[in-house]
């Protein structure tokens, strides 16, 4: 099942993808070789052997985020320290947050969703608590 909700959620993720003109590529790093992506190039690299594999979903959206934010220079550090709301891996999370609520709301009823559900499904980050919780009720409420 949380295979099946993973291969559906990088599918969806690739269509945003292709929806923003970004190339993803999946290539097969060390385990500890983070994935990136590049502005300038439209591109995100993903770690197929990322020691921590339930965390590929978030990775994903984080680093096409990066891209569609616009973000400069060549980002590759999905695991930077929190250093607050402003730095540009929390505004990557963000982005990343909105980018997988459409996909977890869709075809479900407001009373049968639960964001700390969301959270632990593609491992978001404990202190994007507020930002899940706001980010399921504006896609209710839009």
């Amino acid at each position: 099942m949380i295979y099946q909700q993973t291969e559906e959620a990088c599918d969806y993720l690739l269509e945003k993808a292709a929806e923003y003109h970004i190339d993803v590529k999946w290539k097969h790093f060390s385990p500890y070789t983070p994935p990136g992506s590049s502005y300038e190039y439209r591109r995100v690299i993903m770690n197929l052997n990322w020691h921590r594999p339930y965390e590929l979903v978030f990775q994903f959206a984080h680093e096409l985020a990066h891209v569609i934010h616009g973000d400069t220079g060549d980002i590759v550090f999905y695991h930077a320290s929190f250093t607050g709301k402003e730095s540009v891996e929390y505004k990557a999370n963000v982005g990343a947050v909105k980018l997988l609520v459409p996909f977890y709301c869709q075809d479900t009823d407001i009373q049968c969703v639960n964001s700390a559900n969301f959270m632990q499904a593609f491992h978001v980050p404990h202190y994007l608590a507020n930002v899940v919780s706001e980010e399921i009720r504006e896609y209710y409420v839009n």
